[in-house]
């Protein structure tokens, strides 16, 4: 798209904190979507950017950047290494990055509120950056990037940091949220079972050679956090991949009615496979016939069965009869 011969330091509107603050955010909801990396995030985005009150950035040719997330456009939040396995092909020796950054150093990768990037000045620069591709006629401002599920708080409180009416605190309980403002910021997030997740990212050659376990470790990482978040959040809901692709036009009547967007309004929803995980429970199937496979499988059953059932998925359905 023409945005590839545009220098980056053009793409970007110039509105002050002020600006934003007080002309755009108080009639806007900026949708934050997020989850673990191929774990329905961009099948997701795709379905619900087509709904004509939410403006999202297009596609990747329009944009210019992988994938058209938001993570990879701005220089306000770090992106834990993401985007830049090529400069180390061997990834036990990278720091973070696909299939392994939400195991890095709470401090350094789950921001919050009280977080020193939150100033207005970021507010303003992150903003004029995603604003530059969005269409501020519409009342939903999109953007997915996988990340947003562990940064949720940061940016809740970014978004708000100043905005008439916005949220003003944060806490885990549901009365300390609800009376202290409008969240400008809402948050949908969608995970997938651990295993298929996991053997997704195997099918990247930059997560190739990455072991299953150190996968699944990340996924329990990015879900908890996930979850934890949750509570400080006004306003944030969270789907199973395998229920969305069972139906999905429930689920994105469900989404739009949340947004409080007119459903009937919505006529053209990209095509969604169903049951992505079934070629690769075969093909794990086929992998538990060795005894190396079956090994690491119930070793990570051990490690990781009770916090994956209290996240709402059974390593047990990849036992492939196998004891």
């Amino acid at each position: 798209g023409i945005n590839f011969f545009v220098p980056e330091s053009l793409q970007f509107l110039s509105h002050t904190p002020e600006f934003w603050q007080q002309e755009i955010l108080p009639s806007k909801t900026v949708l934050f979507l997020g989850g673990p990396h191929r774990g329905g995030t961009t099948v997701l985005w795709r379905c619900v950017r087509e709904h004509p009150d939410i403006a999202g950035f297009g596609d990747s040719f329009t944009t210019g950047i992988d994938l058209s997330e938001g993570i990879f456009m701005q220089d306000v939040y770090p992106n834990f290494g993401i985007g830049m396995e090529f400069n180390q092909y061997d990834w036990r020796k990278r720091r973070g990055g696909l299939g392994q950054y939400a195991l890095l150093p709470e401090h350094r990768v789950r921001l919050n509120e009280s977080s020193r990037l939150v100033t207005e000045a970021n507010q303003a620069r992150l903003l004029n950056r995603f604003g530059y591709f969005w269409n501020l006629s519409k009342p939903i401002l999109l953007e997915k990037s996988p990340p947003n599920a562990v940064i949720s708080r940061f940016l809740q409180a970014l978004v708000n940091l100043n905005v008439p009416g916005g949220l003003e605190r944060y806490g885990p309980s549901t009365e300390s949220i609800e009376n202290s403002g409008e969240s400008r910021a809402k948050f949908l997030f969608i995970t997938r079972d651990p295993i298929a997740n996991a053997l997704s990212h195997k099918a990247w050659k930059d997560c190739k050679r990455m072991p299953l376990r150190l996968l699944v470790a990340n996924w329990v990482a990015v879900n908890t956090y996930m979850r934890e978040n949750m509570p400080y959040l006004q306003y944030a809901r969270v789907l199973r991949l395998e229920d969305f692709q069972k139906d999905p036009d429930s689920h994105l009547k469900d989404i739009f009615e949340w947004l409080g967007l007119d459903p009937l309004l919505y006529k053209n929803r990209p095509p969604v496979k169903r049951d992505t995980n079934k070629k690769y429970r075969k093909k794990y199937c086929a992998l538990m016939e060795s005894p190396e496979q079956r090994k690491e499988h119930f070793e990570i059953k051990k490690q990781f069965d009770e916090t994956i059932k209290s996240l709402g998925y059974d390593l047990s359905e990849w036992d492939c009869g196998a004891k």
